[in-house]
């Protein structure tokens, strides 16, 4: 009997560390969904951004009919969301820590810091962005056209992000080149639409963003 008792407790112990260990096995692979989601997030709306400053631009209309980029630009806009709230979600999965749906979409609330709040705000820039391509008429071509530069803004929030978050960005090694040159492309065509028509950009027309 006495033999049983001590047992117990062991038996207990063994169970907890079992359950503990399956647990962080859990969270490891719920971290790995999580980081490729904000990898492919990230890489997508580095394409949407420069599909988009093709479509208005009509720096490729030669190579490629304007219709068609602008279907590629919201088809990648799609899959960005699509892919940003996967990132997100993925996170309240975990079992070995408290990170809630408020954590994921509402910034600097539920435990999330500045960290987390980058990458929420430029998910949901971008989702008032896309949103307002719906509300064109209502609200206006001038006014549109100034709301749907806050993808920019949102591709700056998304950078932070993942600079503050991952110590390949940081140290600009592995997939932190990756990172590095998507916002350098982005960074080099945006300069480049700001620029007055020369030879270099000679090719662009007036933007017609729709």
């Amino acid at each position: 009997m006495s033999a049983l008792l001590s047992a117990g407790p062991l038996m207990t112990a063994t169970t907890a560390a079992a359950d503990a260990d399956t647990a962080a096995a859990h969270d490891a692979g719920v971290l790995d969904l999580a980081t490729s989601a904000g990898y492919l997030t990230y890489g997508l709306m580095a394409l949407t951004v420069c599909f988009g400053m093709l479509t208005t631009t009509g720096w490729a209309r030669h190579a490629v009919k304007r219709q068609t980029l602008y279907g590629a630009h919201m088809m990648l806009a799609i899959m960005t969301l699509t892919s940003g709230v996967l990132h997100g979600l993925s996170f309240t999965f975990q079992q070995t820590e408290t990170f809630t749906y408020l954590t994921a979409f509402v910034p600097f609330l539920g435990g999330g810091g500045m960290d987390v709040a980058l990458g929420t705000m430029a998910l949901e820039l971008g989702i008032v962005v896309a949103v307002s391509v719906w509300a064109q008429r209502l609200l206006g071509y001038r006014r549109w056209h100034m709301l749907h530069y806050a993808a920019y803004a949102a591709f700056g929030l998304a950078l932070a992000h993942a600079f503050v978050m991952s110590q390949d960005v940081q140290a600009f090694a592995g997939i932190g080149v990756l990172v590095v040159g998507a916002a350098g492309a982005v960074g080099l065509m945006f300069l480049l639409r700001l620029l007055p028509a020369t030879r270099a950009v000679g090719t662009r027309i007036a933007p017609q963003e729709v």
